[in-house]
């Protein structure tokens, strides 16, 4: 790109400096969309990229220019029946969802994430669950252009007891990001970043909030995490819907001059689903509120 189109992509659009992407599984074919419509209009003007979870996979592969591999897994891949197993629900040892499968097939796949090009983009930071038997689990923010970009990436969306296990990296047991910072937005206020420099993309559309698990689903974490080992980890499972809640509260009322995508009232993906109409719907609502944010200026 030549700096005379450099300067006017620079004047025409937002001046933003740091993207945070919210994870939810499926859900992140509205990322995936909103992602697709900055990369047609090569918008990318990040210092830094905070994604969790799915919004780890999305925000890695558009830093890298290689937001098709998202937006392809996502039309195709993850809807084979390979990825999301439901019929493993009452197995404690087979993954409901087989993030092995998902990094030997998207992430090294025939057409692999490109590392060297990541290495020259923009710093990318990935949430993951610290997981140490007897104590409290923490956030750890991971480096996927200095590590092993799979193994941080697989660390990063591994929902607990949807994965079963952990995800064992750098002598750390690791789960989804998401469990304790699903929207890492504060991370970047505490780097030094200011609120209007920040643009938030979510999953959720505005004004949602999350609810207490069933007694059935707190009784399955119940059952899996039992060991007295996992008490901290469980206490945390648990206590998510306040977390996430108090999250969304600060940021629609103490940082509001962060600025936040929503999916709109109306969008049907849910973090499991498998309707290819629905992906394809959730996607197109993600290109044009991506497009209607560049609009705005």
């Amino acid at each position: 790109m030549n700096s005379i189109l450099r300067a006017f992509i620079r004047a025409r659009f937002p001046k933003k400096k740091v993207l945070v992407l919210e994870g939810g599984g499926m859900r992140g074919i509205f990322l995936t969309g909103v992602l697709q419509s900055f990369t047609d209009r090569k918008y990318f003007p990040w210092k830094l990229i905070i994604g969790s979870s799915a919004g780890a996979l999305t925000g890695t592969a558009y830093a890298g220019d290689q937001i098709h591999l998202a937006r392809d897994a996502f039309f195709t891949k993850l809807l084979s029946g390979k990825f999301i197993h439901l019929a493993h629900i009452l197995s404690s040892e087979k993954h409901i969802l087989n993030l092995d499968w998902m990094v030997d097939t998207i992430i090294r796949g025939e057409d692999p994430f490109d590392e060297r090009r990541l290495r020259k983009s923009c710093e990318v930071l990935v949430t993951a669950t610290s997981c140490v038997p007897g104590n409290p689990p923490e956030t750890a923010y991971l480096n996927p252009k200095k590590g092993d970009l799979p193994t941080i990436l697989k660390a990063s969306s591994a929902i607990p007891f949807l994965y079963r296990g952990f995800v064992a990296y750098q002598n750390y047991d690791f789960l989804d990001g998401g469990l304790l910072d699903p929207i890492p937005f504060k991370k970047a206020l505490d780097l030094g970043f200011k609120e209007k420099d920040i643009l938030v993309v979510v999953t959720r559309e505005k004004g949602y909030r999350k609810k207490q698990e069933s007694f059935f689903v707190r009784s399955i974490y119940e059952t899996y995490y039992r060991d007295p080992k996992h008490r901290f980890l469980l206490k945390a499972i648990d206590n998510r819907y306040r977390m996430y809640n108090r999250i969304l509260d600060e940021l629609e009322n103490i940082h509001s001059e962060i600025e936040v995508i929503y999916p709109p009232d109306d969008f049907r993906v849910e973090r499991l689903t498998r309707d290819e109409a629905k992906i394809m719907e959730g996607f197109e609502q993600g290109v044009y509120a991506g497009i209607s944010f560049l609009k705005k200026r």
